[in-house]
């Protein structure tokens, strides 16, 4: 059996722990920082699913380290949430222009899609190594959608 293993990031550890929990089969770890879970795709496949929370010092976390074992990753902000955003944003620039890494950010929203608020008007450096896309991470039809994205991504990539 193949693993492979994904990093969900973002600024609120609650929502990268409830994706994890919303498509593993099993979570093994769970603190205030990490929540590591395995989703088995089928007899061939198994996924490690790190729920990674963003430190305050962002410096903390060795992102050369870890892009580099990693097929790639899902950036999660809340949508509407201006402060999430801004984190998230300065993160997926890192992982674009410093490893060259594969990025899904995924605007989590529980209902409907509110108005883009002012703040995100300049967007986020997404290149061909990335896509956006909403989710609700309570749901594991929507988080299934965000890994699908990701996968697809990194079969493009290949070919």
């Amino acid at each position: 059996m193949r693993i492979g293993e994904i990093a969900i990031v973002g600024a609120n550890a609650e929502e990268e722990r409830a994706f994890v929990k919303s498509i593993a089969d099993t979570v093994e770890v769970q603190n205030d920082r990490l929540t590591f879970g395995q989703f088995h795709v089928n007899d061939q496949l198994l996924l490690h699913l790190y729920g990674i929370s963003l430190a305050e010092d962002e410096n903390a976390i060795s992102w050369d380290l870890i892009s580099s074992k990693l097929l790639g990753f899902v950036v999660l902000f809340r949508w509407g949430d201006v402060e999430s955003f801004r984190k998230c944003q300065k993160l997926v620039d890192t992982l674009i222009s410093r490893y060259d890494a594969v990025v899904v950010v995924a605007g989590h929203t529980e209902g409907r899609v509110p108005v883009l608020p002012s703040a995100f008007d300049f967007g986020i450096p997404i290149d061909k190594h990335g896509s956006f896309i909403f989710c609700n991470v309570f749901d594991p039809t929507s988080v299934r959608k965000v890994l699908i994205a990701l996968v697809d991504l990194i079969i493009d990539q290949l070919s």
